[in-house]
């Protein structure tokens, strides 16, 4: 294929005052090696120079970069979706202005997909607080079959816990039938469509190369970090109870123990083990005896 028959990718990326940051996530969209990609940021009403750095990249890479703006903030997931409908791309992407890609993620993923047809591809991330700290990780190039290494993600599996990350590559055709994000949900969008892509087109795919690196500063406002978490995940059990086990509703209401600082009696956590969300059970524990609270 040539660069003109590759099919296009979408990259959709929400911000808000974060400039120097989200210079660092365009461009690791920009030093991918997939020839054919745009990328539509949407400014959720920045107040600092985030306008003028987003002017900058349309000017410099004209064609390749569309700026969307909303005059008041609307939620990440608004944005999101607004850059959604704008896109043009057989495929779809996204990408939080504070994380940032490895050159080959595109390439990987859409070659995953092409090979598997699965309902989403993704590959394994991994959290930072430096990038001191994954810089090796970020610069060490890969080879094709390391590329095409890759794990199955069906169901099952997902209903357990968000396997996939913040972010995933499908069909564009396919978020704009479910919809897009559910902007109703404070937190667990992401993995809240994610479900519904598994639950609608099947298994998905995992790429065993680290291919994603999202920051973790502490320091900064994030969701994660809120009890908007906690009204998220509770949302998302209401949402996807039909689909779940006895045993991932056990999991998961673990993982709401942990998010509301709960520290049920010994006999209520013993009732309430999950085989398969045993990494659940050892978080709860660890937060009953010791206070210790793992996202």
């Amino acid at each position: 294929m040539t660069d003109t028959t590759m099919p296009l990718v979408s990259v959709y990326v929400p911000t808000r005052n974060r400039s120097a940051l989200l210079r660092r996530a365009l461009d690791s969209v920009l030093e991918q090696t997939w020839p054919r990609i745009e990328i539509l940021v949407c400014d959720e009403a920045s107040t600092d120079d985030t306008p003028e750095v987003l002017a900058s990249y349309a000017r410099r890479h004209p064609g390749k970069v569309t700026v969307l703006r909303n005059d008041t903030p609307q939620g990440a997931c608004s944005a999101r979706n607004r850059c959604i409908e704008q896109a043009s791309g057989t495929y779809v992407t996204g990408l939080d202005d504070d994380d940032f890609f490895h050159p080959q993620r595109i390439e990987c993923l859409v070659e995953l997909y092409r090979r598997h047809r699965p309902s989403f591809a993704c590959s394994r991330f991994r959290y930072f607080q430096s990038v001191a700290d994954v810089a090796a990780l970020r610069d060490r190039m890969h080879g094709e079959a390391e590329l095409a290494r890759a794990d199955r993600l069906d169901l099952h599996a997902l209903l357990y816990a968000n396997l996939a990350g913040n972010q995933v590559l499908t069909e564009l055709s396919r978020m704009r039938e479910l919809g897009g994000f559910d902007e109703s949900m404070p937190a667990w969008q992401d993995y809240d469509m994610w479900i519904r892509l598994a639950e609608r087109f099947g298994p998905a795919v995992r790429a065993r190369t680290l291919l994603s690196f999202v920051d973790d500063d502490r320091s900064r406002a994030r969701i994660r970090n809120s009890s908007k978490r906690a009204e998220g995940s509770g949302r998302f059990i209401a949402k996807h109870e039909r689909l779940m086990n006895a045993d991932q509703r056990r999991n998961h209401r673990n993982i709401q123990y942990v998010m509301n600082r709960e520290r049920p009696p010994l006999a209520d956590i013993v009732r309430n083990v999950s085989l398969g969300g045993y990494k659940s059970t050892v978080k709860l524990l660890l937060h009953k005896f010791f206070g210790v609270a793992i996202g």
